[in-house]
């Protein structure tokens, strides 16, 4: 048999198909045999058409739904986005409350304090420039608070009140080029007195001591507590980082680093101890 002629014979099998199967489609009875087997026929030569066409219509039918969900998609990109956010941000709150728990544990067992009385404030404000070193915190003239006042970390000194309102109070730092505080040093009891220089910068004790002699770098000072003084004595101001002359060489000026570090203060305690008259 000839090429031709079979692929005619195969054609014409399709279209019989083709019409048995329309036929039975729009056939009422549906529950008669015939029809069902017929049915079965039509499905089974049709089986591999259908398969052929599912499966080159899947790709489109892919892009379709990728096409029609991508909005969903950035939606749920964005509410997983903003919940990471909320989650680090608990983080950093849970964090920084951690911290500023033990900060406030560390104003609440201050052990050189002794007996006088204290109140513990939050620093509101930072200093407005690197110098004038002023701050400003949440106690004021209700809570005891008065001009003179020493204010203190866990570390050490940290400055005093120079200005209250009922509800808040300034406190220049020890950095602060004004600010002055009588000390000695812990090892021999050498007295003199200790200037900020500004922020950044070590205090700079003038202790009388003659040029020639020999000051151990990191020596102990505290506040000298002489009786004209607002400080009680024995609070911890600083360590020695160097000793060099001083005006006319003939003694030496102690370079001090402060035990305080004013640039990361977050609470204070003051000293609600009245300054001398």
């Amino acid at each position: 048999m000839s090429p031709s002629r079979r692929t005619g014979r195969s054609r014409l099998t399709l279209a019989l198909l083709i019409l048995t199967s329309l036929a039975v489609l729009t056939l009422d009875f549906r529950d008669a045999s015939i029809v069902q087997s017929a049915r079965r026929v039509a499905s089974s030569a049709f089986s591999p058409l259908r398969g052929v066409a599912e499966t080159a219509t899947r790709p489109l039918t892919n892009a379709w739904d990728g096409i029609t969900g991508y909005g969903d998609l950035e939606d749920e990109n964005a509410r997983l986005r903003e919940r990471i956010d909320e989650l680090e941000g608990d983080r950093v709150r849970n964090e920084d409350a951690v911290e500023q728990l033990d900060v406030l544990l560390e104003q609440l067992d201050i052990d050189w304090v002794g007996d006088i009385p204290t109140a513990v404030a939050k620093v509101t404000s930072g200093p407005d420039s690197n110098f004038s070193r002023t701050i400003r915190i949440d106690k004021g003239s209700r809570h005891g608070l008065a001009v003179g006042m020493p204010v203190v970390t866990g570390a050490g000194l940290a400055g005093k009140i120079v200005q209250v309102t009922e509800n808040q109070a300034a406190v220049m730092l020890i950095t602060d080029p004004e600010f002055a505080v009588g000390v000695r040093i812990t090892a021999d009891g050498t007295q003199g007195t200790a200037r900020g220089h500004g922020e950044g910068n070590d205090l700079v004790a003038d202790m009388r001591i003659p040029g020639d002699a020999t000051v151990r770098t990191g020596a102990s000072l505290t506040t000298s507590g002489i009786d004209t003084s607002p400080f009680p004595a024995s609070i911890p101001v600083g360590r020695v980082a160097e000793a060099r002359p001083g005006r006319g060489g003939l003694t030496l000026d102690l370079v001090v680093e402060p035990m305080v570090d004013t640039s990361k203060i977050s609470y204070l305690t003051v000293l609600l101890r009245e300054p001398p008259g």
